[in-house]
């Protein structure tokens, strides 16, 4: 087949008019953080933001959006266009345990969001009142499997990361506590430091300080290694329970977001994550990062949405508890 001169410019011509397609990112990204300012999630993703429109050329801002346990966050996430330029902190509460309970969300996490990378593994540690006999894990297992339903522990709430983690301990303990909830970690902990409830889990960013103090006693780390800022306290597994679990936050956007572009946003953030700059930033937020790729953190995710649906039906766990 023949194409002629007038055949050629004409298909020159079409391809000048037609706009060409501007590399990702073109304009400022937005990240949305479903807390208010300050807390420890907000200055990992506000220095993660700072580092990664270093790398992308382009403006990344964090905008807080409290309220509603993130279903406001969420929703306006959801509701953006998919093309990478809005983005959402996911949290286990908020990603795992609601949805794991039950409750009502105003979007489906499993379908409505793309994964796009880990932001960071939370530390947790359980720890118990200071008037309590105990020094050790194994010491307050034995003392619970002494007395079974005379022991308490607190908690944030009902379905709160802290809760479920106990539920877990417990259940691979094979013991039996009361439940003890409060409206947020520092009421539970100002009563467990006065010995009015006998042990929690918390973050170990929140704790550090009082474990310091001498406030409470240290048992047990709950993730898969002992955490740098508390060399001394041993792990679950260490202490003889074969469980691990960190609280965790993630990044994610709008479903149908383009590969490319989840690809792109990935590798920014884990350059961030993995550079020595970020490992040493994350480790005074007392936060281990993970640079995940998109793929590994849907499956994180869904496995841990899983495993606290399991967790759940079997303690019989409901929202109205």
């Amino acid at each position: 087949m023949t194409i002629d001169r007038r055949t050629v410019l004409a298909l020159v011509a079409a391809t000048a008019a037609t706009p060409a397609r501007a590399a990702f990112p073109d304009r400022p990204i937005r990240i949305v953080v479903p807390f208010a300012p300050a807390g420890g999630t907000d200055i990992a993703a506000r220095y993660v933001a700072e580092k990664m429109a270093e790398r992308l050329g382009q403006p990344v801002v964090v905008e807080n959006k409290p309220g509603a346990n993130g279903a406001i966050a969420g929703e306006l996430v959801k509701n953006a266009a998919p093309d990478g330029y809005t983005l959402l902190v996911a949290t286990a509460a908020a990603f795992a345990a609601a949805p794991a309970l039950g409750a009502k969300l105003p979007y489906d996490v499993a379908t409505d969001f793309t994964p796009v990378a880990m932001l960071g593994l939370f530390p947790l540690v359980v720890y118990a009142a200071p008037n309590l006999p105990v020094r050790t894990l194994t010491d307050f297992l034995d003392l619970a499997r002494k007395e079974p339903g005379k022991l308490n522990y607190a908690s944030a709430g009902v379905g709160s990361t802290n809760h479920l983690v106990f539920e877990m301990i417990a259940q691979k303990a094979g013991i039996k506590l009361n439940h003890v909830p409060y409206k947020g970690s520092a009421l539970a902990a100002t009563d467990v430091m006065s010995g009015q409830v006998q042990v929690m889990v918390d973050s170990l960013a929140a704790s550090l300080s009082n474990i310091k103090a001498g406030k409470v006693t240290p048992l047990a780390i709950t993730n898969g290694a002992r955490q740098p800022q508390a060399p001394d306290i041993p792990t679950l597994q260490e202490s003889g329970l074969d469980l691990a679990y960190p609280g965790w936050a993630s990044i994610v956007a709008p479903a149908s977001t383009p590969t490319a572009v989840v690809q792109t946003l990935n590798a920014a953030i884990n350059a961030v994550l993995s550079s020595y700059e970020g490992r040493a930033r994350f480790h005074q937020l007392t936060i281990e990062p993970a640079s995940f790729t998109p793929h590994e953190t849907a499956t994180f995710m869904a496995k841990d949405r899983a495993m606290l649906t399991a967790l759940i039906k079997s303690a019989g766990i409901k929202l109205e508890e």
